[in-house]
C-alpha cells in the first residue's frame, strides 16, 4: 500500500475508533443518569417510609392523648358531682356523660394500646428497613462510582486519541486530507476497501479501469460513485 493511502487508512482508522469512544461515553452518560435516578427514587421511598410511621406514631399519640382528655373530664365531672352544689338536671347530665365517657375511655383505652402496639412493631420493622435501604444505597453509589471511574478512563483514552488523531491528519498532504474531511462528513468511513468489485462503502460497481488503479497501487484512488478512498483487500 502506497504511503499516502497508508496514513489515510491508519487516519481513518483512529477516526473510527473515536466514533467507539464517543458511543461508549454516551452509553456510560446514560448508565449515569439512569442510577442517579435510582438513588433519587430509593430516597424518596425512605422518605415515604419514615414518613407512613411517623404518621403511625403520631396517631397513636393522639389517641393516647384522646384517653388523657376522657379520663380528665370524667374526673372533672366526679368531683363535680361529690363536692359541688349543683341543679338536679345538671346532675343527671354529668351522670350521663360520666357514664358515656367511662364506656367511651374503655374504647379509646383499647384503641390507643392497639396503635402504641402497632406503632411499636412499626419502629421494629422501620430499623430492619433502614439497614436495608442504607444497603441498597450503598451498592449504587459503589455501581456509580464504578461507571463514574469508568468514564474518566474512556475520556483519557479519547483526549490521547484525539491528540494522536491530530498528529495522523497532518501528516497526510494537505489537498488529501481536506478530500479526506469532506467525505468523512457525510458520515461514515472515508478510507474502505473494494468488495467484490464494489466500493465497500457505497457498494456500487466500479469500474474496471478504477479497480485496476487500485490493484496496482501506485496512487491513491477514489470511488466514482461517493469519493471514498480505495484500497484493494487480498481475499
Amino acid at each position: 500500500m502506497n504511503e499516502a493511502l497508508a496514513r489515510l487508512l491508519e487516519l481513518s482508522e483512529a477516526d473510527a475508533s473515536l466514533r467507539t469512544l464517543e458511543g461508549r461515553l454516551a452509553d456510560l452518560a446514560r448508565e449515569v443518569e439512569r442510577l442517579q435516578a435510582r438513588l433519587v427514587a430509593e430516597d424518596e421511598a425512605f422518605r415515604k417510609r419514615q414518613e407512613e410511621h411517623r404518621a403511625l406514631r403520631l396517631s397513636a399519640l393522639a389517641k393516647s392523648g384522646e384517653v388523657d382528655d376522657t379520663d380528665a373530664k370524667i374526673r372533672l365531672y366526679q368531683h363535680k358531682l361529690e363536692h359541688d352544689i349543683i341543679p338536679y338536671k345538671e346532675m343527671e347530665y354529668l351522670r350521663e356523660q360520666v357514664g358515656y365517657l367511662r364506656g367511651r375511655l374503655d374504647e379509646l383505652t383499647d384503641e390507643a394500646l392497639r396503635l402504641m402496639a402497632e406503632a411499636d412493631l412499626d419502629e421494629e420493622k422501620l430499623k430492619a428497613d433502614t439497614a436495608e435501604h442504607a444497603a441498597r444505597r450503598r451498592r449504587l453509589e459503589e455501581e456509580l462510582a464504578s461507571v463514574e471511574r469508568e468514564r474518566e478512563g474512556v475520556r483519557a483514552e479519547r483526549e490521547a486519541l484525539r491528540s494522536r488523531r491530530e498528529a495522523l491528519a497532518h501528516a497526510v498532504p494537505p489537498h488529501l486530507r481536506a478530500s479526506y474531511e469532506r467525505v468523512r462528513s457525510a458520515g461514515g468511513s472515508a478510507v474502505v476497501p473494494v468488495v467484490g468489485g464494489a466500493c465497500g462503502g457505497c457498494r456500487l460497481r466500479l469500474a474496471e479501469t478504477t479497480l485496476e488503479k487500485v490493484k496496482a497501487d501506485r496512487e491513491v484512488v477514489t470511488c466514482e460513485h461517493c469519493l471514498r478512498f480505495l484500497y484493494w483487500r487480498p481475499s
